[in-house]
């Protein structure tokens, strides 16, 4: 079984439902702003805050290794058991994008559904610590790929 990895907006999640197991990754900027989600065939939900952001910026936390480790535990765990991954953040465009690219490349081996021009922009900082963590826990082999390169606006 193949699971499909999808990503929505904070609106779209919360019209999110699924007839089979899923799993979700909520993502907000503050803590405890999490929408309310439908849980009918849920067998589990991650909660994360961090900014949309790829460098430090005064009072706003980036996502980090901890988060990661949390992201590749919780997948980990459900993966087996489920049809679908559902990961939303506020606008479905930046950090969604880049946790779906990420386990897509990890447990999938491919992610350029996720590096659409002009639909996502992954956040390059969640997708390559999540890469590397991967590395590091022996989960993902592959090398750094040299021609993905960050985006700059």
């Amino acid at each position: 079984m193949t699971v499909q990895i999808e990503v929505y907006s904070r609106e779209g999640a919360c019209l999110f439902r699924a007839n089979q197991p899923w799993a979700g990754i909520s993502i907000t900027t503050d803590d405890g702003d999490w929408p309310e989600l439908g849980r009918e065939s849920c067998l589990g939900l991650l909660q994360l805050q961090f900014a949309d952001l790829e460098t430090p910026h005064p009072g706003e936390r980036l996502f980090d290794e901890r988060d990661a480790h949390r992201i590749l535990d919780f997948v980990g765990e459900t993966w087996p058991r489920i049809h679908r991954l559902m990961v939303h953040c506020q606008a479905g465009l930046r950090r969604s994008p880049a946790v779906a690219a990420a386990i897509s490349r990890i447990y999938l081996g491919h992610d350029a559904n996720w590096f659409q021009y002009g639909v996502y922009e992954p956040n390059m900082l969640v997708y390559e610590t999540l890469l590397n963590v991967a590395r590091q826990r022996g989960l993902f082999l592959e090398p750094r790929n040299p021609r993905r390169k960050r985006r700059r606006g």
